[in-house]
């Protein structure tokens, strides 16, 4: 130790010893003394750069002072990593020490290690289980072994300058990640008595500090060196204990007794009483906004019955509004937190108002597409019934008694209305509100503006027949190609929320802590409206209007 630290103090400001500067500056002297001799100069030049060289790499860290206890943590003949590296490479030995105290189980696997051929070497030929497991701690006993010929002479170390070990360094590396891949190659994962897996993982750690003991001496950082080394040690002797603990393996779930788990559901329930009896005081101290509140309900229920009713479809509105409304109740309650309660019941509540529109916006929506395929057929039969001599209501009745629903329930309806005394025109509009179609308000103004001020009315069912079959080519190309964005659009909108329920399937518990919390009620919410935005954004960019 007291060599080193003298050695550190004759060095010169250029960090090389006295000697290699000497050299250096007497090779440049004689260089200088003698140009007539050109070639002399040279080799004394090159001969002192060389020397100055040999010092630097002789001068990496050479500083890195490891204390007395990471000395004895290392290399101590009892209890160090060394030590310990050289019990488990004698573990899987039949003649080892009597002496030397193994775990149980090495005993009891040790004869299937040793008759089980692994691996087929072109030099070492047949290797059997345990050989590829002696070999890596046999590396590990070598690397610790050029560690102590830095250490004092106390420790039977040389206070060799680590810079001067690094090729045996790079040596013990590549031999032990050689070691390494033959027990991956090998698939030992289960070997050791369930162990190979966390020796292996603790291998892999191993490997990348020797790594870093290499670019420590190569960029000459002293205290990297001096981590790195410490830290294969501690890795050494975590892999030791791996071999004197119980393998991992399944540990059933810890299960509460149900004396335990009255308590907090009392409260729980308790607490849900509360809440429920704390709403219902407020529903009654509000009774009149309340009332009011369920009559313009009962209003808005009436509507769309009436236009379910006007749509050809028979639905009991109150089960589109009650049902989702009392799932979400059902599901809130289940889940016995007061954030459940609210998200569900919430949730309930706004699809119980949203879903008979919602309902009565896709049929009215499909049952329009569906009278705009038949209604060219309808303008052709009519435009020669008009050619025929019939007037328009006759027209309108070839098209109830020769076509098929949709068209001709809604053809029907308008005869009925006029036969009922309601004038054709607003018989027509009648029609037209009931439709969402676009065409269809096309061929309805026609009639109506023919029978107000004239006109050849088969001419221009049949300039509407051609622009019918115009738009309806450009319309299915721009269906073509905004199908990608329209199917975004879908993705976008349920993938979240089915992701979101799958993990709650498989993760209910860490799903439910998180969401039923104040946190996760803001993130739902924040997610739901920005995903709104989302497919609104990328719906608008798909509804090319043709």
């Amino acid at each position: 130790m007291n060599n080193a630290m003298s050695s550190s103090r004759c060095r010169s400001p250029f960090g090389l010893p006295s000697w290699a500067t000497d050299a250096l500056l007497f090779g440049i002297g004689n260089w200088k003394s003698k140009r007539a001799s050109r070639t002399a100069g040279r080799s004394l030049l090159w001969a002192s750069l060389l020397a100055v060289w040999a010092a630097g790499a002789l001068a990496v860290p050479a500083a890195a002072q490891f204390t007395r206890q990471e000395i004895t943590y290392i290399v101590d003949p009892n209890e160090g990593a060394e030590a310990r590296a050289q019990y488990v490479y004698h573990y899987f030995k039949k003649d080892r020490d009597p002496n030397l105290k193994i775990p149980q189980w090495v005993d009891e696997v040790l004869d299937a290690m040793l008759s089980r051929p692994v691996w087929q070497d072109p030099e070492e030929g047949v290797l059997n289980e345990a050989q590829l497991w002696q070999a890596p701690v046999s590396v590990l006993y070598e690397f610790f072994e050029h560690t102590r010929k830095t250490f004092p002479p106390e420790f039977n170390g040389s206070l060799t300058p680590p810079g001067a070990l690094i090729k045996d360094y790079e040596d013990s590396r590549v031999r032990f990640q050689m070691a390494l891949d033959r027990l991956y190659r090998a698939r030992l994962g289960d070997s050791l008595g369930g162990r190979g897996r966390a020796v292996l993982a603790v291998y892999d750690l191993i490997l990348r500090e020797m790594e870093s003991v290499l670019d420590a001496l190569t960029s000459q950082d002293a205290a990297r060196y001096h981590e790195a080394v410490v830290a294969v040690a501690a890795l050494t002797h975590n892999a030791f204990e791996i071999f004197h603990r119980s393998p991992r393996g399944y540990e059933p779930p810890t299960t509460h007794a149900p004396s335990s788990m009255a308590g907090p559901l009392f409260l729980k329930v308790f607490g849900l009483m509360m809440i429920f009896g704390a709403m219902w005081f407020f529903a009654q101290a509000k009774s009149e906004s309340a009332g009011q509140m369920l009559d313009h309900q009962i209003a808005r229920a009436k509507h769309w019955a009436n236009e379910f009713n006007r749509q050809f479809v028979a639905i009991k509105v109150q089960y589109l509004i009650l049902t989702p409304m009392a799932l979400g109740l059902f599901c809130g309650i289940i889940t016995l937190n007061i954030f459940g309660i609210l998200i569900f019941t919430l949730g309930g509540i706004y699809l119980g108002i949203k879903l008979p529109e919602w309902t009565l916006s896709y049929i009215r929506t499909r049952r329009g597409k569906r009278v705009e395929a038949q209604l060219m057929d309808a303008m052709i039969l009519m435009s020669n019934a008009l050619k025929s001599g019939l007037d328009i209501v006759q027209g309108f009745e070839l098209v109830q008694r020769d076509l098929v629903p949709p068209i001709s329930e809604e053809f029907g309806l308008v005869l009925k209305n006029y036969q009922l005394g309601t004038p054709f025109e607003k018989a027509l509009l009648g029609m037209e509100e009931r439709i969402a179609s676009r065409l269809l308000s096309y061929l309805i103004k026609a009639v109506i503006i023919q029978r107000s001020v004239g006109g050849n009315l088969t001419k221009i069912f049949d300039r509407i027949v051609e622009n019918i079959r115009d738009e309806s080519k450009l319309e299915q190309k721009a269906q073509s190609l905004t199908a990608q964005q329209r199917i975004q659009a879908i993705v976008v909108g349920i993938m979240p929320w089915a992701m979101l329920a799958l993990m709650w399937i498989f993760q209910p518990d860490v799903m439910s802590a998180y969401y039923f919390s104040f946190l996760g009620v803001v993130t739902i919410g924040f997610c739901a409206v920005w995903m709104t935005i989302g497919m609104g954004i990328v719906r608008k960019l798909a509804d090319i209007q043709v």
